[in-house]
């Protein structure tokens, strides 16, 4: 009986040692195949990983800001891309229709550093996340700008938008460039251009005159604008004003009478003394660029002594600016004996105090002042009549949106 149990026990024994060599084997074979099956995900991943290429390289410090961002995925798929600037600020872009590679689709600031996050999909399933970080280039200036009318201003309808920068912008690519960074809104859209008159000036204005009640908007946004020489452009605007009511007046120096206007009827006829033979009201299409009460005039400024026989130093009164050169529309109670029959002037239109008040109670910034009939053209370089009497052919066409 004892060689009977201990038979049995020795059995149990070796049937036990069997079944764990043979879970031991089991398990091993389990692992060799969850490692081999870990060695077949690090290398899909390794491969994923290294076929994922940026532009810029990581690591570029002069990136420009104009150049599109792209991540390419070389195997696999991308499935997700983040392209932040390091205030977390995003930048939009676009995968294309294989989602094999994704392009940002907006200008980069300059002097920013940007990180991108690119997710690609294998096959098998299996997902990486690559990084790279780079940093556009810094400028050896920013140039900024200055927009005119100011927002909420009601202004005539021959008013230009005149943009001046702070630098001097003497690149054709550069000046073409930054108009796609401004944009033209109205409530009721009309055609107009673009006009450089200076390396630092550029003015916007309707073939035509603006129509009465118009709502203008100019958004600009200067970020991400070579500017030429290294210098970039800076700063954000919106400026919205409004097209008042028409008025147009026409000074003729022939008649030495003035017509004024409002939404096309003739309120007031004024007769005037023009500039004389020697010193002429220069001819064009005038606006009023600016209104003031009172202006001291001193012949020095136009080169005549103010102790000679035509000089003088004085105050005048109901002052309506229209030209670089020093042209008003003013009171003049010294010349009303020739009002209306002959010029005298130094080259503005003198009208009598009371007439002098009411067309200057009567005029808005970007009123149109047409004077015709005398023998000096206009200047191409003075603010009074450049915008107008500059051929619209000359100007370059805008795309306006309806706003």
């Amino acid at each position: 009986m004892i060689v009977v149990v201990l038979a049995i026990v020795l059995c149990a024994g070796i049937g036990m040692s069997i079944n764990a060599a043979r879970s031991d084997a089991a398990r091993d074979r389990a692992r060799d195949r969850a490692d081999a099956a870990t060695q077949r995900l690090n290398a899909e991943r390794a491969t994923l990983m290294k076929s994922v290429t940026f532009f810029p390289r990581p690591g570029t410090v002069d990136a420009a800001p104009t150049l599109p961002v792209s991540v390419t995925a070389g195997s696999g798929r991308l499935t997700a891309v983040s392209l932040k600037a390091s205030d977390g600020r995003p930048v939009r872009g676009m995968f294309d229709s294989s989602a094999k590679r994704w392009q940002s689709r907006a200008l980069l600031v300059p002097a920013t550093t940007y990180r991108v996050t690119a997710t690609t999909a294998g096959a098998s399933g299996v997902t990486v996340a690559a990084t790279s970080a780079f940093r556009t280039v810094t400028p050896t200036g920013r140039v900024a700008a200055t927009v005119f009318p100011d927002n909420g201003m009601t202004v005539g309808v021959a008013q230009p938008i005149v943009i001046r920068f702070d630098h001097f912008i003497d690149s054709d690519t550069s000046r073409a460039a930054v108009l796609s960074h401004l944009t033209v809104t109205e409530s009721r859209p009309v055609p107009g251009g673009w006009h450089w008159f200076s390396t630092r000036e550029l003015h916007f204005r309707p073939q035509q005159l603006w129509p009465s009640g118009e709502q203008v908007t100019l958004d600009t946004n200067l970020d991400g604008w070579d500017a030429g020489h290294a210098l970039w452009g800076t700063g954000r605007q919106h400026v919205r004003f409004t097209i008042g009511r028409s008025h147009i007046s026409v000074a003729n120096l022939s008649t030495d009478q003035m017509t004024v206007s409002e939404d096309g009827h003739i309120i007031a006829t004024y007769p005037f003394s023009g500039g004389r033979p020697t010193d002429p009201t220069m001819n064009g299409m005038h606006i009023v660029m600016d209104t003031q009460s009172v202006v001291r005039m001193i012949s020095s400024t136009n080169g005549i002594p103010v102790n000679s026989p035509d000089g003088y130093d004085e105050l005048v009164y109901a002052d309506v600016h229209i030209s670089d050169s020093g042209e008003y529309v003013h009171s003049a109670p010294w010349s009303v004996n020739s009002q209306g029959r002959t010029n005298v002037s130094h080259g503005c239109i003198n009208l009598s105090p009371p007439d002098a008040l009411a067309f200057f109670a009567f005029s808005h910034i970007g009123d149109v002042i047409q004077v015709v009939g005398g023998p000096r053209p206009p200047a191409t370089g003075d603010h009074g009549v450049m915008d107008w009497d500059t051929p619209w052919s000359d100007w370059t066409r805008a795309v306006v949106s309806k706003g």
